[in-house]
């Protein structure tokens, strides 16, 4: 019987939720209740479940294959499809988002003033907005995220296809998603755009409430901070990195459509032109660099008067003389290996760490540090854990951690 294509098309509109799932699942019934069975939670009360089920095998919504009911496999594909072409979030869902937590911003910037606000209520809306602005960060991500990981699914996708036409679709699909998706959202969330700005606001006010309290106290505001600041810089360097990364995947796909278009296009209407006799437009001699002349030589004559002037411009040059002086030599950096060699010659050191700084300088606690971890794991036999904690002044902050003690490990 045949089957109207507009009734079809009607049913998997009124019924997509029940199509989404039957396909998404896979599903297969062996008899009309199992259907029934399946539809039911997806319809309204009251609605006659078997005429549904009638009307699903009639538009061909489901046919029989080897004793079982199934949705065909072009449902499924065109629902898949459907789904994957608007599951994008737009630019202009990733630009609320972005202005929403340029508002929570605000918020921080007017209780975060005058540092930590003295009442229970105000410090109370300040962690709450500390948690809102981490919510629409980790939002923001992901939602980039699963824009970036879609696209690279079309870029596949692409790649994978044989069929002529149907590369050319995704091709357009593709162009289609770097211009009105990707472009708009770098431009928001790169350097310069109206995310960085916004993060960059929360930084400051983050850190403003961390300096003025002691982070050694165990102040709920100061670690509250911390911790969003922290997720700050990690949510908005992993957002930038995904985008980067699905920009260097379908940017040059992107571009070489557009330049082999040009090209097409270019050749078109030289086509055109020569079908026209219209040569002089076409401007050959100044176009092409090598043109083919039965009585004459193979390059263009204005590239080789170019070429000719260019060698009766050449001067020579002295070479450059070595200045008298000699190279500065470059420093060694700093190493576990090297200074244990230098620990191996003194039989006790009271504070390792003291006496690293005096050897690589107090710029930053990282190297310090780093150095006294690898010296532990190499020498664990001739270092000692402290009872005791000291504090360590660097040039920013202060470090307060435990000392450890060398002493020579005598062969017998």
């Amino acid at each position: 019987m045949p089957r109207n294509p507009h009734d079809f098309v009607r049913f998997v509109a009124k019924h997509y939720r029940l199509l989404t799932a039957m396909c998404r699942d896979n599903q297969r019934f062996a008899s009309d209740a199992e259907m029934e069975s399946f539809v039911r939670p997806f319809v309204d009360a009251g609605t006659n479940v078997a005429m549904v089920v009638g009307r699903m095998k009639d538009l061909g919504v489901v046919a029989q294959t080897t004793g079982d009911w199934a949705p065909p496999p072009f449902l499924a594909r065109f629902l898949a499809e459907l789904h994957q072409r608007h599951a994008l979030a737009s630019p202009g869902v990733v630009r609320g988002w972005v202005e929403k937590l340029g508002g929570l911003g605000q918020r921080l910037e007017t209780l975060s003033a005058g540092g930590t606000p003295a009442g229970a209520d105000g410090q109370l809306e300040l962690v709450g907005v500390l948690d809102e602005i981490t919510d629409t960060l980790s939002t923001i991500a992901a939602t980039v995220g699963g824009n970036c990981d879609r696209i690279g699914t079309e870029v596949a996708h692409y790649r994978a296809e044989e069929d002529a036409r149907q590369m050319r679709f995704r091709l357009a699909r593709l162009i289609d998603l770097h211009l009105n998706y990707l472009e708009p959202v770098l431009r928001l969330i790169d350097i310069g755009g109206d995310f960085y700005s916004v993060s960059e606001q929360v930084l400051s006010c983050c850190g403003r409430l961390t300096a003025r309290v002691d982070p050694f106290s165990g102040d709920h505001i100061c670690i509250a901070a911390a911790t969003v600041a922290r997720d700050v810089v990690w949510l908005r360097r992993g957002t930038l990195r995904r985008a980067h990364e699905a920009n260097r995947e379908l940017g040059p796909l992107c571009e070489a459509a557009t330049r082999e278009s040009a090209i097409a296009r270019g050749v078109n209407r030289a086509l055109e032109a020569i079908s026209a006799d219209a040569w002089p437009c076409l401007d050959l001699d100044r176009a092409l660099q090598v043109v083919s002349a039965p009585d004459g030589p193979l390059l263009n004559d204005r590239a080789a008067g170019g070429y000719l002037l260019a060698v009766r411009s050449y001067r020579e040059v002295p070479l450059p003389l070595l200045q008298p002086d000699e190279p500065t030599s470059m420093d060694v950096p700093w190493s576990a290996a090297r200074l244990r060699e230098e620990l191996e010659q003194q039989p006790t050191v009271a504070d390792v760490l003291e006496w690293i700084c005096g050897r690589v300088g107090r710029e930053v606690p990282d190297t310090p540090a780093s150095l006294l971890h690898d010296l532990v794991e190499a020498a664990p036999e001739c270092l000692t854990a402290g009872a005791t904690d000291q504090r360590y002044s660097f040039s920013r902050v202060e470090v307060v951690a435990r000392v450890w003690s060398w002493k020579a490990v005598t062969s017998a």
